[in-house]
Order: structure tokens, then sequence, then C-alpha cells
């Protein structure tokens, strides 16, 4: 339920998604590790294993629509 998720795991996996889409650059795992990080630091203490959860599926949701376009060396 939308209501039991901690409005700061809301805004770090929104912080994440926007960051996986909007910025080519960045490695998909540069960027997990950076928000589980942040959950650790900032949320709950299950936030990071919750967090991880959910942006794993993500990941593979995006990948399989091919939303996810990374470009540079080593992201190819």
């Amino acid at each position: 339920d939308v209501d039991r998720i901690a409005e700061i795991d809301t805004i770090i996996l929104k912080m994440a998604i926007c960051e996986l889409l909007k910025f080519p650059s960045i490695p998909v795992k540069v960027t997990l590790n950076e928000y589980l990080e942040l959950a650790k630091e900032y949320s709950t203490p299950k936030s990071s294993i919750f967090i991880n959860g959910i942006l794993d599926n993500i990941v593979k949701e995006l990948n399989a629509n091919n939303r996810i376009q990374k470009v540079g060396r080593g992201l190819m």
C-alpha cells in the first residue's frame, strides 16, 4: 500500500528512476548503489532492502521495454 511507504523512500525511488532514465552517462549499477546508500543513511533500517527490491524490478521492466539508454565507455 502506497500509504505505508515512508515519504523519504518515495523521494529516493523517484530520484533513482529519474537518474536511470535521464542521465545516460551514469551506469545502472552506480545509480542503484548511490540510492541504496542514501536509503541506509536517511531512511528506516529496512528501507534499503525495500528500495533495492523495487529498483531491481523497475530496472528489469525498463530494460525489457528498451527505456534505459546508456551511452559511453563501458555502458554499451
